[in-house]
């Protein structure tokens, strides 16, 4: 009797160390589904405020459609055939409705930070320059970048596009087209301005005007890009971004 209670109480049993083995796997389960359940919640609570959020979008949308555009046709209609100061009017109300169209066609828009790690959707940082004098061609699907990458992209066409408004004129038109391509992200600006003459960035480097150069070669290049420049007199300018996505 004595020797039976000894080896119960001087170590752990086969079925005492088989219990411990299964609660610390049970916890780690638990731990698991846990973790599982939090990350399932939080993608559903994202889920249901995009759908809110595409709703409202899609409610403006429609009364946005019912009558601010519906204005800006008639008065970009009526200035056309009113002609003289009117027309200008009419120009004018044309460019803001083009605009509304593209906001609102848009999509909802990208969160400002890179919260998720999908990163940022490049598209809506293109199509919100769309206008009259403007067309923005992008992809259906998708085109995520990194927030920063994003950002400085969508600035360096932004500056390509300031460039053709303060050299080539108001009406000048330009086109903007993004590509997707399987390694790198590519960007091209293109306007149906005067050109330059050849040398004319150099020239404009060397004499301290770095527009270019920072605006938009500089933010490429600390991307890891490069930029492409191909203008000629009489035939406009193109400006080609490539960010390859390895890089960024």
């Amino acid at each position: 009797m004595v020797h039976a209670v000894a080896g119960t109480s001087g170590g752990i049993g086969g079925t005492t160390f088989n219990g411990i083995v299964l609660l610390f796997l049970a916890g780690l389960v638990v731990g698991h589904v846990v973790r599982l359940a939090r990350e399932a919640e939080a993608r559903l609570a994202r889920a249901v405020e995009l759908e809110a959020a595409t709703r409202e979008r899609e409610r403006l949308a429609r009364r946005i459609h019912d009558s601010v555009l519906q204005v800006l046709a008639m008065v970009q209609r009526r200035g056309g055939e009113l002609g003289g100061e009117a027309a200008e009017l009419g120009r004018l109300a044309g460019e803001q409705e083009a605009a509304l169209r593209a906001l609102i066609g848009a999509g909802p828009a990208a969160p400002p930070a890179d919260v998720s790690g999908a990163g940022t959707d490049l598209r809506p940082l293109l199509t919100g320059h769309a206008s009259t004098f403007v067309t923005v061609s992008t992809p259906a699907t998708e085109v995520r970048l990194p927030a920063h990458a994003a950002g400085e992209v969508g600035a360096a066409v932004a500056a390509a596009l300031d460039n053709v408004r303060r050299h080539c004129g108001e009406e000048a038109r330009a086109w903007v087209l993004l590509e997707d391509g399987e390694g790198e992200v590519t960007v091209s600006v293109r306007d149906d301005g005067p050109g330059m003459p050849p040398g004319r960035l150099d020239r404009a480097a060397a004499d301290g005007r770095l527009g270019v150069a920072q605006s938009i070669r500089g933010r490429i290049a600390d991307l890891g890009g490069t930029v492409a420049i191909v203008s000629a007199e009489g035939e406009g300018t193109e400006v080609e971004m490539t960010v390859p996505r390895a890089r960024v």
